[in-house]
C-alpha cells in the first residue's frame, strides 16, 4: 500500500476507496512511467486499454438447426415450459406453498 501511496502522490495512479477496499487505477502518465522503469516496449499495453474484440460469429438462431431436441410443443422451445408438460406433476390447479391447491373445496 505504501508503494501505491507513493505512486498516487506522483500522479501515476488514482486511488478510490469504497466499502473498505482501495481501488487503484493507472493514469496515462503512470503507464509511461512503468514502461520506462521496467524497460518495456511501446507495443505492451494493459489489457484494459486494448480494443475489445467483437463477439464471435455463432450459429444463426433463425435457421433452427441447432435445437432439434427442444423444437416440440406450442411455440417451440422446451416443451415443459412452453406447453405445460409438467401438469401431471403439479396438478391442474398447480401451486406449492400457501393455498397452493392442496385440498379441493
Amino acid at each position: 500500500m505504501c508503494l501505491m501511496k507513493s505512486l498516487n502522490s506522483k500522479g501515476y495512479i488514482r486511488i478510490t476507496f469504497n466499502w473498505m477496499y482501495n481501488y487503484c487505477y493507472l493514469t496515462a502518465e503512470g503507464i509511461d512511467y512503468l514502461r520506462t522503469y521496467l524497460a518495456l516496449p511501446e507495443s505492451i499495453v494493459p489489457n484494459t486499454h486494448k480494443k475489445a474484440a467483437g463477439r464471435p460469429e455463432g450459429r444463426d438462431r433463425e435457421s433452427g438447426d441447432g435445437d432439434k431436441k427442444y423444437s416440440g410443443g406450442e411455440g417451440g422451445g422446451r416443451p415443459a415450459f412452453r406447453s405445460g408438460g409438467d401438469r401431471e406433476y403439479r396438478g391442474a390447479r398447480g401451486g406449492f406453498g400457501r393455498g397452493g391447491g392442496g385440498q379441493d373445496e
